[in-house]
């Protein structure tokens, strides 16, 4: 008498938690056409490159031939040991400045203290600290601040189109990735009500006002977060700024890992850190995400088993409700993967599994911080 009363309010949650997700989808700012004014100001674009020699190139390249009159392009090489240097030295522009970093001090994360070196010399109104695996549209510039000014912001953040090339990118990353916007709100981070800790930004493009950054003390601020991103939105924040998001897939790309341990690696620096950073909410959203995912086949496999005791009403319950959760589920997984990621459809299909090897990820990378083993990247270790 309950299961199927159980297993129809059960697809109907998920049914419900799907809507929330295309409405949560559908609700993302998009930025302003690109416009450069009269009196333009001058923009400093900031990367920060640690043993980057697959990207360095194309992305100071690409930054250099933006559609901007007034730009510098500072770059600081942090002790890398590969052909980063050479590269850099081999490009020739007046308006690319390359400097060297310094030690890593004790108390700092390595990626904190390389922007707050790069900040101390910038001269632009405007920072633009973008990651060297990024790949920058000729009109990246001129769209941020355009869509800055127009929604009086301190601090934009976008979301690039993300490349995904090995099947372990495919499979987890579109997970990991459906958990950020589960957590954050991005339609309402630019509403003078919203906390502080509700708003985020995405360290691989961040656009913010110098004053404001300035105000807060730069990256210093944040000096020992591993998620600096996202510490640095909620610290401007906190200081009575306005910080916003939007969708960036035109105008910056970049491919954030290239095989399985990559992802692994940068997935797990992330995740007990992120875990604290987010609290209960982030538990609460990956629940919701697990539902989701497991939850239409638990629930046509409560229909067949009815089905097979000759129990009617759970046949029903579990078969159509299991079958329609199932069916929508899929259709928005094939969704993302097509228009988002640009990836065959199929890969819906293996969502549950790169959802739960992101959980697996996440819960070494906190087992291994919780028990003072850290995490390593780019040669540096990380204690969450």
């Amino acid at each position: 008498m309950y299961l199927p009363f159980f297993l129809s309010i059960s697809s109907a949650t998920i049914l419900l938690l799907i809507a929330a997700d295309i409405q949560r989808l559908q609700r993302v700012p998009q930025l302003s056409s690109p416009h450069i004014p009269d009196h333009a100001p001058p923009i400093s674009i900031l990367i920060p490159a640690r043993n980057e020699e697959r990207n360095i190139g194309c992305c100071v390249r690409s930054a250099l031939a933006q559609n901007y009159p007034r730009l510098e392009v500072i770059v600081l090489d942090d002790s890398s040991t590969d052909r980063t240097g050479a590269l850099l030295a081999s490009i020739d522009d007046p308006r690319l400045r390359v400097i060297t970093g310094s030690d890593l001090p004790p108390g700092w994360v390595g990626k904190c203290h390389a922007c707050q070196q790069l900040g101390s010399v910038a001269q632009g109104e405007w920072l633009l600290f973008l990651d060297a695996d990024t790949l920058a549209a000729p009109d990246l510039v001129a769209t941020l601040l355009s869509s800055a000014q127009a929604r009086y912001l301190d601090l934009l953040t976008i979301f690039p189109f993300l490349e995904l090339g090995s099947f372990w990118e495919r499979v987890v990353l579109p997970p990991f990735l459906a958990l950020i916007t589960a957590l954050f709100p991005f339609a309402e981070m630019d509403r003078p009500d919203t906390r502080p800790d509700q708003v985020l930004a995405n360290g691989q493009c961040i656009f913010v006002r110098h004053t404001m950054y300035a105000q807060i003390g730069g990256h210093a601020a944040v000096r020992n977060e591993v998620l600096e991103d996202v510490r640095l939105a909620q610290t401007i924040r906190a200081a009575g700024g306005k910080v916003g998001a939007a969708a960036g897939m035109d105008v910056l790309q970049v491919r954030m890992y290239t095989n399985g341990r990559e992802v692994a690696e940068g997935l797990m620096k992330n995740a007990a850190a992120g875990y604290r950073s987010g609290g209960g909410r982030s538990g609460w959203a990956m629940i919701g995400l697990v539902v989701e995912a497991f939850g239409p086949p638990a629930i046509l496999g409560a229909g067949v088993y009815g089905l097979k005791r000759g129990e009617t009403e759970v046949a029903w319950a579990g078969l159509l409700g299991g079958g329609l959760s199932l069916l929508a589920s899929l259709a928005l997984r094939a969704t993302l993967y097509r228009r988002l990621y640009r990836q065959p459809m199929a890969y819906a299909l293996l969502w549950p599994c790169g959802l739960l090897s992101y959980i697996v990820i996440a819960g070494v990378g906190m087992w291994r911080v919780r028990h003072g083993h850290g995490v390593v990247w780019k040669g540096r270790r990380y204690e969450g």
